[in-house]
């Protein structure tokens, strides 16, 4: 706890660091330090990409560094940053799937992943018997329990638990009045031609 405290304030640092050099009157300056992160970067991002080709090289017993690399919280999120994660971006959201499922179980509920796109979008279906006060908080948990392990997904989308629409037609006033059947209707009503 101590070391990801220690971690945080040092993030929070170098963001201050950033913005004051961003402030800088000096353009010069600015380009200057720009210039040395940018360099800075390339240079860890290299000798990252070569410490993983080497732990590669290394067998069965490197793979298995490499994966727990990935799955360390500060090692996985510094591969993300410099594009070098050794997991998917899918597989990556069904282990947050899998660590997510007993306390979704608790709440009678559960989530399968629908897809996953080539540009990023994530879509996850929730599903159980939620009561509707507790279903907005479990969306919130998942949503961030995704964030945290695809934080590089260019959207995530949890669709919430189906609201009770069954074959019968029925339409309850609760869902004309919040207009998920109307958008249910649509995408289930045959088109023409079909």
């Amino acid at each position: 706890m101590a070391q990801n405290t220690a971690i945080q304030k040092q993030i929070q640092r170098v963001g201050e660091i950033v913005e004051t050099l961003e402030s800088n009157a000096d353009p010069s300056a600015r380009a200057m330090a720009k210039e040395l992160l940018e360099s800075l970067m390339a240079l860890h991002g290299a000798a990252l990409e070569r410490i993983l080709e080497l732990a590669a090289n290394a067998g069965a017993a490197g793979e298995t560094v490499i994966r727990n690399c990935g799955r360390d919280e500060l090692v996985g999120s510094v591969l993300l940053l410099y594009g070098l994660h050794p997991e998917s971006l899918r597989t990556r959201v069904l282990h947050a799937l899998d660590k997510s499922r007993m306390s979704l179980q608790s709440h009678s509920a559960s989530a399968e992943l629908v897809s996953v796109d080539d540009d990023g979008v994530v879509i996850v279906q929730l599903g159980g018997k939620a009561s509707s006060c507790g279903s907005a908080s479990i969306k919130a948990t998942m949503e961030a329990a995704l964030q945290d392990a695809a934080p590089d997904a260019a959207s995530i989308v949890v669709l919430e638990a189906s609201s009770g629409m069954t074959g019968s037609g029925f339409i309850s006033l609760a869902q004309l009045q919040s207009g998920q059947t109307m958008t249910a209707l649509s995408g289930s009503r045959p088109q023409q031609g079909d």
